[in-house]
């Protein structure tokens, strides 16, 4: 995976900020769409206070 940090200016053209980079991907991220992951008994896990245990 790489990375390049730049900026866009006001007409559209662009500086780079930073040079583009080689990294790699984080390890142990959750399959989800949201994050923090929900924990709620429909996604499969402990029901918490964010949906009052009621999903």
């Amino acid at each position: 995976m790489t990375i390049r940090v730049y900026e866009v200016r006001a007409d559209g053209t662009t500086t780079t900020v930073r040079e583009r980079r080689e990294v790699d991907p984080p390890k142990g991220v959750p399959a989800t769409l949201a994050y923090p992951p929900c924990r709620c008994p429909r996604c499969g896990a402990p029901a918490d206070a964010a949906h009052g245990g009621t999903r």
